[in-house]
């Protein structure tokens, strides 16, 4: 397994569910009105970090990655299912960097978890346009697409070195030539 100490990687959040346009059809109520249910969020995008320097090599082959979409809304009020959030683990040390807005987050504890890129919001359904004025709204909204955007993610190794040796032994020239 090689290590990759860089990488970068495409993400998006998922769209926000379609509100709908519903009318109740029952056989007890003749003019049930309007029943349209909201659209489901969509899926935050999340990082974790972990103690494991070789986690960007699960990254090699698929470098694109979506949460999931919110459901649309349904009939009798019913609301759409949110979609599920994604988590993507990255090391320690890891310096994560928004190409789109240059915003750097750099991930130094373990179990850490911050939230990149948020979901879009569901659209309404037509119940949700009801009122006293307007008793029969025939209208809905669409969901709110996710953010999505184009991530660089560089792990910093740091590495403390000691040399032991007599006065005058060349610690300080060796260690000048081994760094240029």
């Amino acid at each position: 397994m090689a290590f990759i100490d860089e990488i970068t990687i495409l993400i998006k959040a998922g769209n926000g569910g379609d509100g709908v346009v519903r009318w109740l059809h029952t056989k007890e109520t003749e003019l049930g009105g309007p029943s349209g249910g909201n659209g489901g969020r969509g899926g935050n995008v999340y990082v974790k970090t972990l103690r494991d320097v070789h986690l960007l090599s699960r990254y090699r082959t698929k470098q694109e990655f979506a949460a999931e979409n919110g459901k649309p809304g349904e009939a009798k009020n019913l609301y759409g299912a949110n979609g599920k959030d994604l988590e993507l683990l990255l090391p320690v040390g890891s310096l994560v960097t928004n190409t789109k807005t240059g915003e750097k987050f750099a991930l130094n504890e373990e179990g850490e978890r911050i939230l990149l890129l948020s979901g879009g919001f569901g659209g309404r359904g037509n119940k949700s346009f009801q009122s006293s004025k307007n008793r029969s709204p025939d209208k809905a909204t669409l969901g709110k697409p996710g953010q999505d955007a184009i991530f660089f993610v560089e792990v910093e190794l740091i590495a403390n070195i000691g040399l032991i040796g007599l006065p005058n032994a060349g610690k300080t020239s060796l260690l000048n030539e081994l760094t240029a």
